[in-house]
C-alpha cells in the first residue's frame, strides 16, 4: 500500500514541477536584467552570465515538465538542474562582490537560487514511491479483463499508467493483443497462462449489460468476459477485481456459479478525479509488491 507520506510526496514533486517551470520563466528575465547591470562585463563576461541563466532556466524547464508527464528519468534531470542552480548562485555571489552597486539584485538572485536547490535537493532525496518513481520497469505478467461498454475510458488511463511502470509488452488488454481469424478463447488461454495477476474491471454496468435479444451477457457461457474470468479462476491464478467509476462488489448469487468465487476476491477501488491517482497508487503499489513477492 502507498503510505500517507508518499502521497504527501507526490504532492510535493507536483510542486516542484510548477515550481521548476516558473524558476525557467524568471531566469530568463533574472538573466536578462543581469546583462543589463554589466554592460562592461565583455563578450565573455557576458557570455557566461547568459550562459548560466540559460543552462538553469533549460535545465528547470525540462525537470518540470518531466515531471508533468511523468517521464522516466526524471530524477537525474533534477539532479542536474540543482547542480546548475548551485553553480549560478555562486556566479551571482560573486557578481554581488565585484558589482557593489548592483550587490542587491544578485544577492536576491543568490537567495532564490540556493532556496530552489534546497527545496528541490530535498525532495530528490526523499522522492516518493508509485506511479511516477524513477524506477524501472517491473517484470510482471499483467491480464486486463473488462467490458468495452463498462469502462472503456478508465481502462485506457489505466492502461497508459500501467505501461510506465510495467513491462508493456507483458500487460494483455485485448484491442491490443487481438489478431484478427485467431480462435479467441485460444488466444484468451495463452496470455493468461503467462500472466502473474489477473485484473478484473467492474463498472456500474458490468453483471447487467444484455445482448441484443435482452439476455445477459455473462449468462452466456461464449460470452468473452466470462470466459476470460472463469479461466483465471480455474488456473488459479490472482485475481483482483478493480471497482472503476462508483461501482460495487457484485454479490456472488447474481453471478453464473462458476464466477461465484470472484465475489469474494478483495477488490481494488478506482474512483473518479480526484481520487482516481491515489488509488492507482495503491493498485500499482500492490502489483509491485506482488511482483516482488513472486518467486524467481
Amino acid at each position: 500500500m502507498v503510505s500517507t507520506d508518499d502521497l504527501a510526496g507526490l504532492a510535493a514533486v507536483r510542486r516542484l514541477g510548477l515550481l521548476s517551470m516558473l524558476l525557467a520563466v524568471a531566469c530568463l528575465l533574472g538573466t536578462a536584467g543581469a546583462l543589463v547591470l554589466l554592460p562592461y562585463a565583455g563578450p565573455a563576461g557576458q557570455g557566461i552570465v547568459g550562459g548560466a541563466g540559460l543552462a538553469v532556466a533549460g535545465a528547470a524547464f525540462a525537470f518540470g515538465r518531466m515531471i508533468s508527464l511523468r517521464r522516466p528519468g526524471v530524477r537525474r534531470v533534477g539532479f542536474v538542474a540543482v547542480g546548475l542552480a548551485a553553480a549560478a548562485a555562486v556566479l551571482f555571489a560573486l557578481l554581488a562582490v565585484a558589482r557593489s552597486e548592483a550587490a542587491a539584485y544578485f544577492l536576491a538572485w543568490l537567495v532564490i537560487l540556493l532556496a530552489y536547490a534546497g527545496f528541490a535537493l530535498h525532495r530528490l532525496v526523499r522522492w516518493p514511491t508509485g506511479e511516477i518513481a524513477d524506477e524501472p520497469p517491473v517484470e510482471l505478467g499483467i491480464f486486463i479483463s473488462y467490458r468495452r461498454d463498462d469502462s472503456r475510458e478508465t481502462v485506457g488511463r489505466l492502461h497508459d499508467a500501467l505501461r510506465r511502470g510495467f513491462d508493456a509488452s507483458r500487460i494483455f488488454l485485448d484491442v491490443a493483443g487481438q489478431v484478427p481469424g485467431e480462435d479467441y478463447r485460444a488466444l484468451i488461454g495463452r496470455a493468461l497462462d503467462a500472466a502473474d495477476v489477473v485484473l478484473v474491471i467492474i463498472g456500474p454496468r458490468w453483471v447487467g449489460i444484455a445482448d441484443a435479444q435482452g439476455r445477459r451477457r455473462l449468462d452466456d457461457a461464449e460470452d468473452m468476459v466470462r470466459i476470460e474470468v472463469e479461466s483465471a479462476l480455474e488456473r488459479g491464478k490472482p485475481v483482483i477485481p478493480v471497482l472503476v467509476q462508483g461501482a460495487t462488489m457484485p454479490a456472488d448469487e447474481v453471478l453464473p456459479v462458476s464466477l461465484a468465487p470472484l465475489a469474494f476476491r478483495i477488490a481494488s477501488p478506482l474512483r473518479p478525479d480526484p481520487d482516481f491517482h491515489s488509488d492507482l497508487l495503491r493498485l500499482v503499489a500492490a502489483l509491485r509488491a506482488r511482483a516482488s513477492d513472486r518467486p524467481d
